[in-house]
């Protein structure tokens, strides 16, 4: 094994425990001197790969919401039926994927609901791919059907995520009440799915 591949291996390694440490713990909680003593990492290897603490965070919820973006993309491509059918198959995927991959849950949470205001301005460059198909998916849906006048699709698109910002502050608050992770990412999934159906149908009924 040359030089190259030897450094590659051990900053994969400085990754993946960093990963670990971030997901259980989010950003304030985590410490990169535990990371190095639950896995046998010398904390000198890792500021000759990384600059700080703040590079490995950003690092994580870059490959957190790469894979995640890339996991729903697919689904979006194939995804067939009604526009409720095709929405409740978005929600159920984006589930799924925590599911499949349960190190990425609390990276998820902890950048969605509480990021550190320092790494916000980069926080959302790192998940702009995320917003990018979310707003595709929810432009998508609106598309299929006729709106009311005097709306259109950009002005509900717009509202819809002005009013996500205020909806999200419900689940960054049960964070810091100390519900796990899974429980808060389950329930925000719910309701967000239930949100995007009353905006799609109203709440009147025939």
């Amino acid at each position: 094994m040359n030089r190259e591949e030897k450094s590659a291996l051990a900053r994969q390694r400085i990754l993946d425990a960093a990963l670990e440490e971030f997901s259980a713990k989010g950003y304030e909680g985590a410490s990169l001197n535990a990371a190095c003593a639950e896995h046998d990492i010398s904390k000198g290897i890792i500021y000759h790969h990384f600059k700080d603490k703040n590079e490995l965070y950003l690092l994580c919820v870059e490959a957190c919401f790469d894979s995640l973006t890339d996991y729903l993309r697919e689904i979006v491509q194939t995804s067939t039926g009604s526009p409720e059918e095709k929405l409740r198959a978005y929600f159920d995927a984006r589930l799924r994927f925590f599911a499949e991959n349960p190190r990425y849950l609390g990276i998820f949470a902890d950048a969605a609901f509480q990021p550190p205001g320092e790494l916000s301005k980069e926080i959302t460059e790192r998940r702009r791919a995320f917003d990018a198909l979310n707003v595709s998916v929810l432009t998508a849906l609106l598309e299929e059907r006729p709106l009311r006048n005097g709306l259109s699709v950009p002005s509900i698109v717009e509202e819809f995520r002005t009013y996500m910002d205020f909806f999200n502050l419900r689940f960054k608050a049960a964070l810091h009440q100390g519900c796990s992770p899974e429980r808060i990412l389950k329930e925000h999934e719910e309701r967000c799915h239930q949100q995007l159906d009353i905006l799609l149908h109203g709440v009147l009924g025939e």
